[in-house]
């Protein structure tokens, strides 16, 4: 396929960003990133923190083996070789109130192996029965109006122990407030294809040096710019088209075969262009991450009921916890959160003693709230504008606000690009 002669503009040098630029680039196109900040990444960039003396990810993120974007992004990259598999779909959970813990093992093949967790009590969450969990995931899946409290038995030992968590964890909004049908749709591809669909992922050193480094890498042997501390301030429309980009002291016009890939948080899109909408409201999340004196040599993840924390990953020395739909927590100081949430780590982990360093990282608008009514809102790639593409886990893509959803988002916006450009 011969293509056209044109420039890709790339705005945001996120996954979903990141994800468009390398395959563009690889589709032999001339591609310039434009990144506001001094790094690439987004959410799901690693640093070094001098507090912690240790490479941390700035939001902590569940890849499961379902994931194809993002794994298939990692393989086109060469970044596959730093994610770890883990051998079962395990996850361990610890109920703080209860004192109580389980699994929820779903084994390590697909096909039958979700009927065999169906009725093999000791791999369950405390609560569920097959018929009851094969009801609630009906309803979800008919539930595109919705909210998740609204297709299950919100008052259940499985709605506590099970749905609410995995809720938090997708779609980062509490089962009152987020979509049924964007719940069923990450069930659909990853728990309910069985346990070989749903191991987790894990990236011992970061998701930098997974996703964003490898990246930068090839958008660099392939002779692509990529701009950091660029801040875009407006896309000036001209016609049906994008006519030029307008930077802080500077302007540059598009010509008629360039196009632009509109790749930044939701919440910024309007104040760069007219026209183009975008989910409106945002969910927070908090992550803290803790050095401490033990230390483990393969990561580990667990679940947490009772408490205020809901997921916690220990590599190494450094554990970080998560709080999903945070925003009462944003403006609460962060010593205080740290000094708050620090009993719940040690009585998770059976440790005695006080946290050897610790670091508070706040995201305000993490994601968009994943409300049914959101659905409607979400963007599809291609815009009114004949060269303006959109990518972004917050575009039309089915999923949830994840990192998959980024990945894919990515791709689907190559792709339109190259249809078009296509001669």
């Amino acid at each position: 396929m011969e293509l056209a002669s044109g420039r890709v503009h790339v705005i945001g040098a996120g996954l979903a960003g990141l994800s468009a630029a390398v395959r563009l680039s690889r589709a032999g196109l001339n591609v310039s990133v434009h990144e506001t900040a001094k790094h690439a990444g987004g959410r799901c960039r690693s640093f070094f923190d001098d507090a912690l003396d240790a490479t941390i990810d700035n939001g902590t993120h569940l890849l499961l083996s379902g994931n194809r974007e993002v794994l298939d992004y990692a393989d086109l990259i060469g970044g596959a070789g730093e994610l770890h598999h883990a051998p079962r779909a395990a996850f361990e959970f610890k109920d703080l109130e209860a004192k109580d813990s389980w699994c929820v093992d779903l084994g390590a093949s697909g096909g039958l192996s979700l009927i065999r967790w169906l009725w093999d009590t000791r791999r369950h969450p405390p609560g569920l029965k097959p018929a009851g969990f094969l009801s609630d995931v009906w309803a979800l899946r008919g539930g595109r109006d919705k909210s998740v409290a609204a297709c299950i038995d919100s008052s259940s030992h499985l709605a506590r122990n099970f749905w609410r968590p995995l809720c938090l964890a997708v779609l980062n909004g509490e089962p009152t407030e987020s979509s049924a049908y964007l719940l069923w749709a990450m069930l659909r591809r990853s728990v309910l294809k069985g346990g070989a669909f749903a191991k987790p992922v894990f990236a011992p050193d970061g998701l930098g040096a997974a996703l964003v480094d490898p990246a930068l890498a090839v958008l660099s042997g392939l002779g692509a710019e990529v701009h950091f501390q660029r801040r875009i301030t407006k896309l000036d429309i001209e016609g049906a088209h994008v006519g030029s980009i307008r930077f802080a002291n500077a302007a540059e016009v598009l010509s008629e075969n360039d196009a632009v890939i509109l790749a930044v948080p939701h919440q910024n899109v309007a104040e760069l262009i007219e026209g183009v909408d975008a989910p409106p409201g945002s969910n927070a999340i908090l992550n803290v991450h803790y050095r401490i004196a033990q230390t483990v040599d393969e990561p580990r993840m667990l679940g947490i009921v009772g408490g205020e924390t809901e997921w916690l990953f220990q590599r190494a020395d450094i554990v970080s916890v998560t709080i999903s739909a945070a925003n009462a927590w944003m403006d609460k100081d962060t010593d205080a959160i740290a000094h708050t949430l620090w009993p719940e780590v040690a009585q998770a982990l059976d440790i005695n003693g006080d946290a050897l360093a610790y670091r508070v990282i706040k995201e305000r608008r993490a994601t968009f709230a994943a409300t049914p009514e959101a659905l409607a809102l979400r963007p599809a790639t291609r815009t009114h504008l004949k060269n303006l593409y959109l990518a972004g886990d917050w575009t039309d893509t089915g999923l949830p606000a994840t990192l998959e959803s980024a990945a894919m988002s990515g791709r689907l916006a190559a792709e339109a690009v190259m249809r078009d450009m296509a001669r």
